[in-house]
């Protein structure tokens, strides 16, 4: 029985990527995301490249929804081997602040959306999967996780303490079959949301961003998942570049 990848966040650039990675592969995909019509054109897309695919409408930020959608998928394809969570959907910019803004509420903003939403998905997901011995749970995380910088003040704590949480719970997975591993995201993502913003302006930026093609991401997820020989990975490398 083909294995199923299930993409948490599931988006047309990064997100039809990986898809299309780990369905050359033979993965079947169950895509999760909050609009149908996105949905509808995914499933088309990887149709044509003759993947099977199915769309779930859910909000991965709403601990409910996590819970119905994975109910659904495994209705729809008995497990999930693998899940892929990918928060955001490119509208992250909203809540983002710097070090000097930050405070209670818009830190609480944050942790919702990049950790907390994590561990509800690992809650949701990981049983299984320890019950058959076999498994993965990979993230996109940030680089500020891994480089501070100061105008991504309450996402770089909230990466931060996804990054502990990922490499602790690997850790204590190795025994078990399961891997947990995540892709930093240090660059623009080719075609995403803030490329296509900041490719748009007209406002000069005062840097020359770094702009990564979303297959060079995917590579890197099924190289994490197929070798496991490591936690994680780093792609673009322009949050350290800010720190020089």
């Amino acid at each position: 029985m083909p294995k199923t990848l299930a993409i948490f966040g599931a988006g047309p650039v990064l997100g039809l990527s990986v898809a299309r990675r780990f369905g050359r592969e033979g993965f079947r995909v169950a895509l999760v995301a909050r609009t149908r019509k996105n949905l509808d054109r995914l499933v088309a897309e990887l149709a044509r490249d003759g993947i099977e695919a199915a769309g779930f409408t859910a909000d991965v930020y709403d601990r409910d929804q996590i819970a119905n959608v994975v109910t659904a998928i495994k209705e729809r394809y008995g497990r999930i081997d693998v899940a892929e969570f990918s928060p955001g959907g490119g509208d992250l910019g909203d809540g983002i602040v710097s070090t000097l803004d930050v405070d209670v509420d818009n830190t609480q903003l944050i942790l919702d959306r990049f950790l907390l939403s994590a561990i509800a998905l690992v809650r949701q997901t990981l049983p299984d999967m320890v019950e058959y011995g076999d498994g993965a749970v990979l993230f996109t995380a940030g680089q500020s996780g891994i480089h501070p910088v100061p105008f991504l003040g309450n996402a770089g704590m909230a990466q931060a303490a996804l990054r502990n949480y990922f490499h602790t719970l690997n850790a204590v997975l190795a025994d078990k079959g399961v891997f947990v591993g995540a892709v930093n995201v240090g660059a623009m993502i080719e075609g995403s949301v803030p490329h296509q913003a900041i490719a748009s302006s007209k406002e000069p930026l005062g840097f020359e961003p770094e702009v990564i093609h979303p297959d060079v991401f995917a590579e890197s997820f099924w190289k994490l998942y197929s070798k496991r020989d490591r936690v994680e990975a780093l792609v673009g490398n322009f949050g350290r570049k800010l720190l020089e």
